[in-house]
């Protein structure tokens, strides 16, 4: 078999032949070729992503040629990251049009001939194809064309993000030449595990026509090769593996990994030979104890509680993205005492880097699916069949991962409509059919060894209740006044006492998978993106920085705790302390709750652009006051004081696999 990536050589120009052609990186986007040769200003400078709407509105041609030697028999061209709506041409010829950016795009390279080769791309405005007027029955947020392109969701702009619209070849694109027959799909997972032996299972796939029978050939670490048969072009083992190197999360154990080879044997040899590093654990999400209701996830027969963050793109423009960008902020995560990352649904499935390091790292992640706050078109046949595409190229691809937790089919979706229909019951959610029919089924099929959750967050009468499922809590931020009173719709108190953190106290979750508060980056962060006239609190430049629906709620939250600042470097401290404060708050009351409570989710790990917002790391991967609030209260030992009216409680939290047991000083002291 033949791979090789046509990285080289790229050029990039308007259709229209008013801008270039000029060489272009591959991977890589419009916008950022167009920054490099000065078209364009830097869209995270000032609020000059503003200027950079035009790029959205062109066709774009990215063109390059390759020799090419050997047979071209089954050559196909792959296209990992292709964005969005483009037609692929080869040496003339249309191999066929994309219209995914999220997952591989593959094409017959029936054009492919010996010699010099010419490869063209031509990517087409999103507003091409999408409707032009908007569907009535539905519900949209930010943008409606967004819902109708499967792309990443938030370059429409975001209440943390701007809008910018990529276009370009984000991941690596591939030639492929395979014999007759290759190794198409294998799925390894681990049915039982002790510490004294693991019965696991892989399923082995192959994609091509052999001219005789076909043997599977399994070697994993530890284990003495396996052959089995292949029938009709699959096959099915179980084996056991004797004390097994089981996969942990960092704070339990060691994240062991295995190296896991498959060869594909036919009459004249090994025809093709697969690898990967997998790991040998067991991961349930239990629903109920003791006959209450409970949602915990359950590593190698070990009771978790989930700490960790949300996770969304690192970068707006997401081919900018390197394997070492991946590594720090999962490093970042795992530093600070982190256990499990939501990737949330309105970016993209993330790069193959990212998911190694989670594995490598020893962190759990929670994967939504890329659908985020508003209704899709479950009634056209075209978009059903695309979402169903979608995740059988997908599940593959990620279901040999360790560290991948749960299934998720999207973000507050169910929970939003609920809201904005409370008075009209027999309103229909546009894309329930998705997330409660054909992806069940689908993911029982690909892969029935983890759960699938319908939406973030789920569960019971109400999407976002205390008795069932998983809970986001957007009422501290937002002042939301619970329990709601069915007919008077949502209400709020957006006043300081509204805001305040203290009513966490009152979050009975099972699960709280997201929650957080606003702060101001470092001074640094600011002056990388801010004129010097926009260094000044309640500038023009430095309120474009914050997408909040209601941009006085950090405002409110300071002046809660704090007191309002004076100046912008005042505004920098203040509103750290009070993020800081309050996660720590939210944290500690969300842990002595174990095991009601069995996870905790901040809002947000990361930054898609330098701005405010409620992550605890900036942009530029300098951690803000949260983030070291974060790394003591998500310590695996946990002290942590609990104000009981007339009294102080003190509450030790013990997460590891260990009882303690020691002497605490506690002292009473004061300020005078």
């Amino acid at each position: 078999m033949i791979r090789r990536f046509l990285h080289d050589g790229w050029t990039l120009r308007a259709a229209d032949e008013s801008v270039g052609p000029f060489p272009t990186l591959v991977p890589g986007d419009v916008h950022s070729t167009l920054l490099a040769q000065g078209l364009i200003a830097d869209p995270f400078f000032g609020i000059q992503a503003e200027d950079c709407r035009w790029v959205e509105d062109k066709t774009w041609v990215y063109e390059t040629s390759f020799d090419f030697t050997g047979n071209p028999a089954r050559a196909r061209l792959v296209f990992h990251g292709l964005d969005t709506f483009a037609e692929v041409f080869l040496n003339g010829t249309s191999l066929g049009r994309a219209a995914n950016m999220l997952v591989a795009q593959e094409f017959s390279a029936l054009s492919l001939r010996s010699g010099a080769n010419a490869l063209r791309v031509v990517i087409d405005p999103v507003k091409a194809h999408v409707p032009a007027e908007p569907d009535p029955r539905m519900w949209y947020s930010y943008d409606r064309d967004r819902v109708w392109a499967r792309k990443a969701q938030f370059g429409w702009r975001w209440d943390w993000g701007p809008r910018l619209v990529t276009a370009g070849l984000w991941r690596e694109v591939e030639l492929v030449v395979p014999g007759r027959v290759e190794v198409g799909s294998v799925f390894f997972r681990t049915l039982e595990a002790s510490a004294r032996e693991a019965r696991v299972a892989v399923d082995v796939e192959v994609r091509g026509e052999a001219e005789g029978p076909l043997t599977a050939v399994v070697a994993l670490e530890g284990v003495p090769e396996i052959r089995f048969p292949l029938e009709a072009g699959r096959g099915h083992r179980e084996f056991v593996v004797r004390e097994p190197r089981l996969w942990w999360t960092h704070d339990l154990g060691e994240p062991r990994l295995s190296t896991l080879v498959v060869r594909l044997e036919g009459p004249e040899g090994v025809l093709d030979t697969w690898s990967d590093e997998v790991g040998i654990r067991t991961l349930e999400l239990r629903r109920t104890a003791g006959g209450q209701s409970i949602f915990q996830f359950v590593l190698n027969g070990v009771e978790l509680f989930a700490r960790g963050t949300n996770w969304i793109p690192a970068h707006s423009l997401v081919g900018t993205v390197t394997d070492a960008d991946y590594q720090v902020w999962v490093d970042l995560a795992r530093q600070g005492n982190q256990t499990m990352l939501r990737v949330w649904g309105g970016g993209v499935y993330e790069k193959p880097a990212f998911y190694r390091e989670c594995d490598r790292q020893g962190l759990l992640v929670w994967q939504d699916l890329a659908y985020a706050c508003s209704s899709y078109p479950d009634h056209d046949p075209a978009f059903v069949a695309a979402a169903e595409a979608e995740v059988r190229s997908l599940v593959p691809r990620l279901r040999n991962h360790p560290c991948l937790a749960l299934w998720c089919g999207n973000n507050e979706i169910e929970w939003i409509h609920e809201q904005k229909e409370r008075e009209r019951p027999e309103a229909r959610l546009y894309g329930r059919r998705l997330w409660e029919d054909l992806f069940p089924r689908l993911f029982a099929e690909l892969d029935p060894s983890r759960t699938y959750w319908p939406s973030s967050p789920f569960g019971g009468t109400d999407p976002n209740g205390d008795d069932e499922g998983d809970k986001h809590n957007w009422q501290v931020w937002a002042g939301q006044i619970y329990p709601q009173v069915p007919g008077q719709g949502v209400r709020a108190d957006n006043s300081a006492a509204g805001v305040s953190f203290k009513h966490f106290a009152h979050d009975f979750g099972k699960f709280v998978s997201e929650f957080g508060l606003h702060a101001f980056p470092v001074r640094a962060t600011l002056e990388a993106c801010l004129p010097p006239e926009d260094l000044v609190l309640d500038s023009f430049g430095l309120r474009f920085r914050n997408k909040d629906k209601r941009p006085n709620r950090g405002k409110l939250l300071m002046e809660g705790l704090t007191g309002l600042p004076g100046d912008l470097d005042q505004a920098i401290d203040l509103s750290m302390l009070a993020q800081a404060d309050g996660l720590r708050f939210g944290v500690e009351h969300y842990r002595r709750r174990r095991p009601d409570c069995s996870g905790a989710l901040v809002w947000q790990l990361n930054d898609c652009w330098p701005t405010l917002s409620w992550s605890v790391v900036d942009f530029y991967r300098r951690p803000k006051a949260g983030y070291w609030a974060l790394k003591r209260a998500f310590a695996p030992l946990l002290l942590s004081w609990k104000d009981e009216g007339p009294l102080v409680s003190l509450w030790l939290t013990n997460d590891t696999v260990s009882p303690w047991g020691g002497t605490i000083e506690v002292e009473l002291a004061d300020f005078f």
